[in-house]
């Protein structure tokens, strides 16, 4: 083995990538490996004719100075490199019986909104608000103190208490406790399908944050697209002497006696490394490192672990701007509720029964934040619904052909249901599906939040843990602690930097 690092990465998605700068910065040798031609994974974007699409990203919560979501971007070293673009409003959501709609960072007028709808429930809104900004602020202690983990941890139950009580229960449990109307949970929990659970399965002490964290410090893009981070990253990186090698890919991940020594690359061969950091599926690290070096426990206990819903997305570039089909420019986020509720929408999801009658889906109307990434006198929007990986997978390439253009068609009627005319307008249409997802992450099938994020899956005690049972081998990302999400993803980067290296 000719080259030698102190730490390789797999894969370069958000979490390799701000681990990687913070490592940098700190003097370690890195060196980041992956498959695909550009790095940031999910935060990357994609060119069709003269229109240019963020891959993922719809909104990234918190990212203001001086707000603690900031600090991680500031500690990665790119806090000056990208420009934040806030959102006109948080979002609208659109039920048969509700139309509200949120504003940029209007946690008192989210308040005063909810009250004219239930003013049955003005106390328990009170009281749920009140309870959940003292969360969050337990949460920002436990994640952004400069103690070493190991004192955060053991200072949990005096120090940040509400992350350990509300920890192990669903978001509906913890609404529970200060309501019983069902219509109000659900329009607090509007939001849930950019969580990839209904609110009776999903695991409040992972909503609890951005829950907060929106409405107090807002949602923003990233002028340019997502790609502009991750870029940045791969600057940091390179300019402290680190590496990131794309259209590569790690074939195997080098054992010995139960210590990672390196990984082979496919364009360097071997290559020594103290420790290796996956960005990729656990399933994968097991098998690039190999079964026979993990306790059969684990790999049972990981068999258990079930794997999040998937999501199929449809991206649009317009030949006109969006003010001439009636699109105001406050407008950013819609998200649209049939009137069912949210767990029998999820398990239509999940049976691949989608119809604009029976599951929520959303808009999101790109280049009123960003009009830098259409050409003049055009715009761009993007539809987005949930849908269960199984019925994607197992379909032959021209039933996929069929079922991708069917959805797509589906989810472009309902939008012309909210702009009319809007087929009239579309001069690039390209759909994202789960096997898409599957292609470029790997994630198996293709998971866009990791492992599903429930309770029993969640918090600082079911999470995934960031060290693998073999020495020197590592876990970040969505996989991992705390969660999914582009705030999630770095925010594991910070704490598996600040725990173990």
């Amino acid at each position: 083995m000719s080259q030698s690092y102190d730490t390789v990465f797999v894969g370069s998605g958000l979490g390799a990538l701000a681990s990687a700068s913070l490592m940098a910065q700190r003097g370690q040798k890195v060196l980041v490996v992956e498959k695909h031609n550009i790095p940031g994974g999910y935060a990357s974007n994609f060119r069709r004719k003269d229109f240019t699409f963020d891959v993922s990203l719809h909104s990234f919560d918190g990212v203001v100075r001086g707000a603690h979501s900031f600090k991680v971007i500031e500690a990665c070293g790119v806090a000056d490199k990208v420009e934040f673009l806030h959102h006109p409003t948080l979002y609208r959501y659109r039920s048969p019986d509700i139309d509200i709609t949120v504003g940029h960072r209007d946690l008192e007028g989210y308040k005063q909104t909810l009250y004219r709808c239930f003013p049955e429930e003005i106390d328990n809104i009170d009281r749920l608000f009140a309870e959940s900004k003292r969360n969050y602020k337990d949460l920002c202690g436990f994640l952004y103190s400069p103690k070493p983990f190991w004192m955060r941890f053991v200072a949990t139950p005096f120090a940040y208490p509400r992350v350990l009580r509300y920890g192990h229960e669903t978001v509906d449990k913890y609404f529970s406790r200060f309501t019983r109307n069902e219509r109000l949970k659900e329009v607090l929990s509007a939001q849930w399908s950019y969580y990839g659970l209904p609110a009776k399965d999903l695991a409040f002490g992972y909503f609890s944050y951005p829950f907060i964290d929106y409405l107090e410090n807002g949602g923003y893009s990233i002028k340019g697209g997502s790609q502009a981070l991750s870029s940045a990253l791969v600057e940091v990186i390179e300019a402290h002497g680190g590496r990131v090698e794309l259209e590569s890919g790690v074939q195997q991940i080098l054992v010995d006696r139960g210590r990672v020594t390196g990984v082979v690359t496919r364009r360097s061969g071997p290559v020594k490394a103290r420790n290796v950091v996956a960005n990729v599926s656990p399933h994968a690290v097991v098998g690039l490192a190999g079964k026979q070096h993990f306790p059969s426990k684990y790999l049972t206990r990981l068999d258990k672990l079930k794997f999040s819903v998937s999501g199929f997305q449809v991206y649009l570039g317009l030949d006109c701007p969006l003010s001439e089909l009636g699109v105001g420019p406050e407008e950013y986020i819609h998200f649209f509720s049939p009137g069912k509720t949210q767990r029998t929408q999820f398990e239509h999801i999940q049976a691949g029964e989608l119809h604009q009658d029976n599951t929520s889906w959303s808009i999101n109307y790109f280049s009123n934040v960003d009009p830098s990434m259409v050409p003049p006198g055009k715009s761009s929007l993007g539809l987005f619904t949930l849908t269960g990986p199984d019925v994607w997978h197992s379909l032959d390439k021209l039933a996929y052909r069929r079922k991708k253009a069917a959805l797509t068609d589906l989810l472009i009627a309902n939008a012309e249901r909210v702009i009319p005319g809007l087929r009239d307008h579309i001069e690039v249409c390209e759909a994202g599906s789960p096997r898409t997802m599957t292609k470029f992450t790997q994630n198996p099938q293709g998971a866009i939040y990791g492992f599903e994020q429930t309770p029993q899956q969640s918090g600082l005690f079911n999470r995934f843990p960031q060290k693998y049972p073999v020495k020197g081998l590592y876990q970040v990302g969505a996989w991992t602690f705390p969660g999914a999400g582009f705030i999630g993803t770095m925010l594991s980067a910070r704490l598996l930097v600040d725990r173990y290296f």
